[in-house]
């Protein structure tokens, strides 16, 4: 893996975690690489009592992210959003958090995945995550 694409993972998934243990759940949010080499946070702003779904979210940070890499203003992304997932035939769906990052020189990232479950008593369990090739 590439620095871009380490830095991005782990600044999106501490993030995604202490969403998860803080407030029980996860609304789409964004990471990109600027220039310098660091990594910035991408949050859609939103009216409360306006609450767009998550799909005009998503694609709103999506845009505005190609947007500014084919401006040249960043180097990478990464995108982070829940998803509901069948790890075998006939088994239950597992929630995860998925981490998608587009960078401009790497063609074949997998999408990340992060399962999780959550407790009667609000107690937030992490499972192995696991990668998936597009």
């Amino acid at each position: 893996m590439n620095t871009a694409v380490d830095k991005i993972l782990d600044h999106s998934r501490e993030y995604a975690k202490e969403l998860l243990i803080d407030t029980g759940e996860l609304y789409p949010f964004g990471a990109y690489i600027g220039l310098e080499g660091n990594v910035h946070p991408v949050e859609y702003e939103y009216d409360k009592k306006n609450m767009p779904t998550v799909g005009v979210v998503i694609e709103a940070l999506s845009k505005y992210c190609e947007t500014e890499m084919k401006e040249g203003k960043i180097l990478a992304y990464g995108l982070t959003y829940e998803a509901s997932v069948q790890l075998e035939t006939d088994a239950d769906f597992v929630d995860t958090f998925v981490i998608d990052i587009v960078t401009k020189t790497d063609k074949d990232i997998p999408l990340y995945y992060y399962p999780y479950s959550i407790s009667a008593n609000k107690t937030v369990k992490f499972d192995d995550p696991f990668a998936v090739k597009r």
